[in-house]
């Protein structure tokens, strides 16, 4: 199998590229931005056209009213655009063509041209540059939101990253301590098999060194698949799966594991300060308020009555009766020869507006909703920071008391070894030190791993765990 060596600061680098979740995760600001785009276009202005060709005969009613055909051709160009304020600016041109027959009271073809500008204000429901720009402000939050949740997941993936490095680390290492205790228990039942030789032991009394190197084999296999086990965590969480030779990887950790704690005394009132300044997941529920309270302007502004002030201009040409042409048309409407102008306003407002009120109530019970799951927020968020303190200093005091641990199980071991070669112990007490070895040396290894995990959860929990950290 292939080696791979890796360094903590190595192996967040390359999770954070390949990791298959943050990959996915990566999707959803691109998303909201889409979503912003969308909000933006309502302001786009928009070009449209038609035309049409329309034949009509009606019948003769008297000699005054004699059968007529009538052929239309018309056509209409406009442009439209939205404006902040909430305003509606349109303005068209309307080009036609009639031909009539069968009366004499109208020209056989006729040309009109068309001018249309109109725009419609609301005064009320619907008005002003703050209410209509409140959907590209609310995508706003939210794209912020998404930006803010894909780095809290990141920090996320990188912690549980940083706990399967060193869990891996821990089972290496272990190994090696399983390792060096049934070397111990071989040690051990070599003595005894030779005393057995010379005679002065009985050969029953190799069975309790055989039964403890069987228990130490059976740790060592179990060690051995914690490896394996360990590997597969680490793996999943780095590689992408695109090559599939990648659970052939035999990643080795070479980060250090021995540490030496310090005394440092940590600030909590400084620490939560920080966190809260940099926790993502803080500023993704700030962005959640303000989106909501955008949402709760609209629909405050929505329990108003609709009033709109409509405006329009037009200029109308027509071709003369003796000789048409759509030129004498264009001419009369492009010269303003017949203006037309008017103002109106339009009010209207639903009996009771019971839905309005339902959606404004709504909207502030979501604003409500968004600032309690933000204040409980803010709680965890100092729980979190005064726990990883409090674990920090904890697996201090750990460390050195599981390294004196060590000391003494290591000098207990070494005295009833030199005793029982004294034949003035057995070996049932030279089994019961290396048990103890072992699990101190366990103590000892796990507090020191621990306390690695333990300097990154405090960095996540302050917003600030970051790929570059060794």
């Amino acid at each position: 199998m292939p080696v791979r060596p890796l360094t903590l600061g190595e192996a967040l680098r390359i999770g954070r590229v390949g990791n298959v979740g943050l990959r996915a995760a990566e999707l959803l600001p691109e998303e909201s931005r889409m979503d912003l785009m969308v909000a933006e276009a309502g302001f786009v202005p928009e070009f449209y056209g038609d035309g049409g060709y329309a034949n009509r005969q009606t019948p003769s009613r008297n000699a005054f009213a004699p059968s007529l055909t009538t052929k239309a051709i018309d056509a209409a160009v406009g442009w439209r655009q939205r404006v902040v304020t909430g305003g509606l600016f349109d303005l068209a041109f309307r080009p036609g063509s009639f031909d009539y027959s069968g009366s004499p009271a109208f020209p056989d073809r006729q040309y009109t041209t068309e001018w249309v500008a109109s725009f419609r204000q609301p005064l009320l429901r619907g008005a002003w540059t703050d209410y209509n720009l409140a959907p590209i402000t609310q995508a706003r939050f939210r794209v912020s939101q998404a930006n803010s949740d894909y780095e809290r997941n990141v920090q996320d993936t990188l912690l549980q990253i940083v706990q399967a490095y060193w869990e891996l680390a821990f089972v290496r290492e272990n190994w090696r301590v399983v390792v060096s205790a049934l070397a111990v228990a071989e040690q051990q039942l070599r003595i005894t098999e030779e005393r057995i030789r010379v005679q002065t032991l009985a050969p029953r009394d190799r069975i309790a060194d055989q039964a403890e190197v069987a228990r130490r084999r059976e740790e060592l296999i179990t060690a051995e698949n914690a490896i394996r086990q360990r590997e597969d965590d680490l793996r999943r969480l780095l590689f992408d799966g695109s090559d599939a030779r990648m659970w052939q990887i035999n990643v080795r950790t070479t980060s250090p594991i021995a540490i030496e704690p310090t005394d440092e005394e940590l600030d909590y009132a400084v620490l939560v300060e920080v966190a809260m300044s940099h926790r993502p997941d803080l500023r993704a529920l700030r962005s959640g308020v303000a989106a909501a309270e955008q949402l709760q302007l609209q629909a405050e502004r929505d329990l108003l009555p609709k009033l709109d002030l409509v405006s329009s201009y037009s200029t109308d040409g027509v071709s003369n009766v003796d000789d048409p042409t759509f030129n004498q048309a264009w001419d009369a409407s492009v010269q303003q020869r017949f203006p037309d102008w008017s103002v109106r306003l339009e009010f209207a407002i639903p009996l009771g507006n019971q839905a309005a009120r339902s959606r404004a109530q709504r909207a502030t019970l979501e604003v409500e909703r968004q600032r309690r799951l933000l204040h409980a927020a803010t709680l965890d968020v100092t729980r979190q920071v005064r726990d990883a303190v409090r674990s920090l200093q904890t697996l201090t005091q750990s460390i050195r008391a599981s390294g004196e641990s060590v000391r003494l199980a290591a000098s207990n071991l070494d005295t009833e070894q030199a005793k029982l070669r004294a034949q003035v112990s057995t070996a049932f007490e030279v089994q019961r030190r290396n048990q103890e070895l072992r699990e101190a040396r366990s103590r000892s290894l796990r507090n020191q791993l621990d306390y690695h995990t333990a300097q990154s959860r405090l960095l996540h929990a302050q917003g600030l765990l970051q790929a570059s950290v060794e």
